[in-house]
Order: C-alpha cells, then structure tokens, then sequence
C-alpha cells in the first residue's frame, strides 16, 4: 500500500474525464482520462484510456496510451504496446515493447535550453 505522504501529493484523472491548463503534481500522475495541457510530475503513467495534448515532464514516464506534443523524461521512458507518441520526445532511457509506437523526433539526453549559434569562422588570408 501506497504511503500516506504519496497519495497526498498525486493525482488521478478518470476515464471519461477532460482538463484543460497546466497541472504540475509532486509525486505521481495516473491518466485514464484527458488531459489538453501541461503536465509536470515525478512520475507519470498514462492509462491505456488516457491521452495528453501538451507538454510532459517527469522523471519516469510510463506510456500506455496517448502522448502529443514534447516529451521529456529526465530518468526512463517505457512506451507499452498499446502506448504512442507524436512529438518531439527527450529521455535518459528509453524501452519500446512490441507494438508501441512513436512519431517524431528522439533525443537522448536533456532537452536543450536554446539553439545553439555558431560564430563564424572567419577564412584566413
């Protein structure tokens, strides 16, 4: 059983339930509903009902149904065979099961902050 301490500081969204804005939780993130918005979290499981149109941030997330838009986990990111992504996804780890799917852009590592402009080089006579 879940301590005291966790439940307090996580959330759940229901199937059949939609939300709307930017949602930034201390602990865990269970979605089985809709989410149109950011989500910022420890950790984030996406049910296989679930579906979130904006950007993800945790630590662990773990894809069950649908992400879109950017991704970005600091530590793993498992996409189950029932999961999908679109987008521009981030990740220190990454686990794919037979059957999930992604569509977009992967980068290993943390998200960049700015592009990068390079000087140029100037020609030598």
């Amino acid at each position: 059983m879940a301590n005291q301490s966790d439940t307090l500081e996580s959330v759940v969204i229901g199937d059949g339930v939609v939300v709307k804005g930017a949602f930034t939780v201390p602990s865990k993130a269970v979605i089985n509903g809709v989410i149109e918005g950011d989500l910022t979290a420890e950790e984030v499981l996406i049910g296989p009902t679930g579906r979130i149109t904006g950007r993800v941030s945790a630590k662990v997330i773990d894809v069950r149904g649908q992400l879109h838009n950017t991704i970005v986990s600091e530590k793993s990111l498992i996409v189950r065979s029932t999961g999908k992504i679109v987008g521009k996804i981030h990740y220190s780890e990454i686990e794919i099961e037979k059957g999930g799917e992604i569509v977009g852009a992967l980068s290993q590592g943390a998200e960049p902050t700015a592009p990068a402009v390079s000087a140029p080089n100037p020609a030598k006579p």
